[in-house]
């Protein structure tokens, strides 16, 4: 047993011997093993550090064309101002911007102008405001405001704007601002005939050929209305300013051949006065012994009737028990005397006129027959005139 134990012990020791010294002739690699647990690691950092580290690949694509993505970078941030709500902010990023970012501005703004106009052109119209303050020399958002203001047939400030752009020479086309101007007025024009604001028109026309931008177009637009204001002898006038005319020659001497050989359009009437339409009524603008009043016209009316409310002291008594017969029917009045009667440029001494209470809406009277018989006269409802002649 004892031989047994001591056999194993010596055989233990022997194996334990061959061990060390196969392990001093292959040495551990726990360098190297070091080594692998290190690149290890850093192959599960940052894919980002990685790349920067060992792509030189990428880094050489992002030099080819910096310019290209800084100014996606930039048109991408200057849109999101605008459609965040952030106009001012994005006028901020416009103002530090170079002239090549400029280009990039524009053409994002052009498209965000378009497409707010559709929705919302008053938030349109104050941003083109504030852009244009900016910005004066891009013409084409100026064209484009007064486009807005000419469908929203806001004319004026439409006009107002062409004429701006033709004075001050920007870079757009004055073709296509000229265009616009001469298409804009007529719009006007038509809009303030509707309205019968006849004098606001020529008040317009005046202006414009003072003003001496397409003075030609605005010289024939005068003449045409006063022929339709049947004032011949001044259409005659202007016609002539135009008769030889490169672009409105032919027009202009069409025109005059017509007032020539159409003996109608003679005129028949030394005075033209304007008249006020309330409902289905006209009224006239008259002076008696310096006191204004407003009187419809009621040619059957036998007397010119006055609110006795409304008249001056100074009329003079004549009867103070008359029947007036009116269009409405027979009125009691006071026959009296004004020293003064004036209609437009016509002044009647001594006119006799009756006075009664008188309620109607924006009127103080009637103009009666005793004025009318004066005079050869015509009523024009479609122009709202009176013309009148000495017999």
């Amino acid at each position: 047993m004892f031989n047994i134990i001591l056999a194993l012990f010596t055989g233990i020791l022997i194996g334990w011997n061959f061990h060390s010294f196969f392990l001093a002739l292959n040495t551990p690699k726990i360098l190297r093993t070091d080594i692998n647990i290190s690149q290890a690691f850093i192959l599960d950092t940052n894919e980002s550090n990685i790349t920067t580290l060992t792509s030189p690949k990428v880094k050489k694509e992002d030099k080819k064309k910096p310019s290209e993505k800084n100014h996606k970078l930039i048109k991408t941030s200057f849109y999101s101002l605008l459609h965040n709500g952030l106009f001012s902010d994005a006028m901020v990023l416009y103002q530090q911007g170079g002239d090549e970012r400029i280009l990039f501005y524009r053409s994002t703004l052009k498209e965000y102008f378009e497409k707010e106009s559709i929705t919302n052109q008053e938030k349109t119209i104050r941003e083109l405001l504030e852009y244009i303050e900016i910005d004066p020399e891009n013409g084409e958002s100026q064209l484009f405001l007064s486009d807005i203001y000419k469908e929203r047939k806001e004319y004026i400030e439409s006009i107002k704007i062409l004429n701006e752009l033709i004075e001050h020479n920007t870079k757009i086309d004055n073709e296509v601002v000229y265009n616009a101007l001469i298409d804009t007025s007529r719009l006007y024009i038509d809009s303030l005939r509707e309205l019968k604001s006849y004098e606001e028109i020529q008040k317009f026309l005046e202006a414009e050929i003072q003003r001496g931008t397409k003075s030609s177009f605005f010289i024939l637009a005068l003449a045409k209305h006063h022929i339709f204001m049947q004032s011949f002898n001044t259409a005659t006038i202007l016609l002539k300013e135009i008769e030889f005319d490169e672009e409105y020659a032919e027009q202009a001497k069409e025109l005059l051949n017509k007032i020539d050989k159409n003996e109608t359009n003679k005129e028949e009437y030394t005075y033209k006065l304007p008249l006020k339409k309330i409902g289905s009524h006209f009224t006239i603008e008259v002076t008696v012994d310096n006191t204004p009043l407003s009187l419809l016209l009621d040619t059957g009316a036998s007397l010119t009737l006055l609110d006795e409310e409304k008249v001056p002291s100074s009329l003079t008594l004549i009867n103070d028990n008359v029947i007036l017969n009116t269009a409405g029917g027979e009125v009691s009045a006071q026959l009296k005397m004004a020293h003064s009667f004036i209609v437009g440029s016509i002044e009647l001494e001594d006119f006799k006129v009756t006075t009664s209470p008188f309620i109607q809406e924006k009127a103080d009277g009637l103009l009666g027959m005793n004025f009318f018989q004066k005079f050869k006269f015509k009523i024009d409802q479609e122009k709202s005139l009176l013309y009148l002649s000495e017999k």
